[in-house]
């Protein structure tokens, strides 16, 4: 999926949007509008993900801390990694998401 973003934001950046015609620019907007929704989902499913695992790591965290295992604090360090990692994901597409929206204001601009 990020090869197909990359693809589409590469076509974006080569397209000389002054020489477009007004049905070319429909397509061009259709196709970043389907982007953006795409992007919403992605975004929405790392946030409950990355959410449901800073919750969980929390839980074991003070489960560790009252019964004093080693087992439930291996296991809230390894639930935050993975929350860091869904984190590091949600900003890279967020990255991917102000650029569709830089294009997006462009061809506003445009029509």
């Amino acid at each position: 999926m990020e090869k197909r973003f990359r693809d589409f934001l590469r076509h974006l950046d080569k397209l000389d949007w002054d020489v477009l015609s007004d049905e070319e620019l429909r397509d061009e907007r259709e196709g970043i509008e389907l982007y953006i929704n795409v992007m919403n989902q992605e975004m929405l499913k790392c946030v409950v993900i990355f959410s449901a695992l800073l919750i969980c790591s929390s839980i074991l965290l003070s489960a560790c801390f009252i019964s004093k295992s080693q087992l439930c604090f291996l296991f809230a360090v390894a639930f935050g990694v993975v929350a860091a990692l869904f984190g590091k994901e949600y900003f890279k597409n967020r990255d991917t998401m102000n650029r569709l929206y830089s294009f997006a204001d462009k061809i506003a601009q445009l029509f």
